[in-house]
């Protein structure tokens, strides 16, 4: 009755174009080797000198690009920047904007730590704390459980403007995260930007392994089909791997301007709420949460030896995870959680689940 109740879902679900395969290419199990520039995890320092007050100051909507020289060791790369985002990018919510970093299309030198470059996401400190550090320590997590993930890499940044005032001159700590258009190329793929799917339309271990980990980490500030903070990436003929980025809404983070949508029954982001739906391939969740489970020590370990956080937060990152592997351990919670969306007939169709 199960596989018929799957079946009848999935003949019905995934009419869209992206339905003949579960991978880009063979390119996924085995990614490229990464650019200089994600092959090692220590802290990357870095000078930006041109106009930095101006470039941070424009957050229109027809914000333009900024002449910038990006210092580094040996390096002088003159590059174009720009302030990017919604939320961070708005002068009311965030002190600093994110920025987008365009490389230059002439050569960098292959000795570089920049080589092969283009253009990379440059995220900054919103407000003041060690948020930003937190971020990150979550996207070094995800790339624990997903086989695609954004590669990331902590900086610290002296910014060079004598138009900057005296606190502002002050060096900060940040962090890059490779092109929507970099990630997808070394998987053998392409972005595929107002595709308008749904999330059944999705490939399916991608799309449990999103849903989970936003789950852990407390995050509901993500949508598949108005593309909220997911990329989705794939081929013509493929059902799209679903790439989860920003993190910093989650109860996990905790960061002080974060607060959960009105819309939703929940009164702070550190109050878990399952946002997936009820997705027919269930076997296949239950094979991604049995990944969860088998990677538990290595996701502790992320948090509880990143640098640049204090006591607390390991502590409260500590108590976070005992609550969600938990509940993933026990067989009645993981129905009654991620089946929360299904309606009776279908609970009753899905109840024997069993890693």
């Amino acid at each position: 009755m199960l596989n018929c109740f799957l079946l009848a879902i999935q003949r019905t679900a995934l009419s869209a174009v992206f339905c003949l395969s579960f991978f880009c290419s063979a390119a996924q199990e085995q990614p490229k080797k990464p650019a200089p520039l994600f092959s090692s995890d220590s802290i990357l320092h870095i000078q930006l000198k041109g106009q930095v007050k101006q470039l941070l100051k424009d957050r229109d909507d027809n914000n333009q690009y900024h002449d910038l020289l990006l210092i580094h060791e040996q390096d002088s790369i003159q590059l174009k920047a720009r302030t990017r985002g919604k939320f961070r990018k708005n002068p009311e919510n965030c002190g600093l904007p994110p920025l987008l970093l365009n490389f230059p299309k002439s050569a960098i030198p292959k000795q570089s730590v920049f080589a092969k470059q283009d253009k990379l996401k440059l995220v900054l400190p919103c407000q003041q704390g060690n948020y930003v550090v937190r971020e990150y320590v979550a996207y070094k997590a995800y790339e624990i459980v997903a086989p695609v993930a954004f590669q990331t890499r902590l900086v610290h940044i002296t910014p060079d403007d004598e138009a900057l005032s005296g606190k502002n001159k002050q060096p900060l700590t940040g962090f890059l995260i490779e092109a929507d258009e970099a990630l997808a190329k070394r998987v053998g793929c392409m972005p595929m930007k107002d595709a308008k799917l749904t999330a059944i339309s999705t490939q399916a271990e991608s799309y449990f392994t999103m849903v989970l980990f936003q789950y852990m980490i407390g995050n509901t500030d993500w949508s598949v089909d108005f593309e909220h903070n997911i990329l989705l990436i794939g081929k013509p003929a493929e059902r799209p791997i679903v790439v989860p980025f920003d993190f910093d809404q989650s109860g996990l983070v905790d960061a002080p301007y974060a607060v959960p949508s009105p819309e939703l029954p929940i009164q702070s982001v550190q109050d878990r709420l399952y946002r997936g739906v009820c997705h027919p391939e269930w076997p296949v969740f239950m094979k991604v949460a049995k990944r969860f489970l088998e990677k538990e020590v290595a996701i502790r370990a992320i948090f509880a030896n990143a640098e640049g956080v204090d006591g607390s937060f390991k502590k409260m990152t500590s108590q976070y995870l005992d609550v969600f592997f938990e509940e993933l351990r026990s067989e009645k919670n993981v129905a009654a959680i991620f089946a929360s969306n299904c309606n009776a007939e279908q609970k009753k169709l899905i109840k024997n689940f069993v890693y």
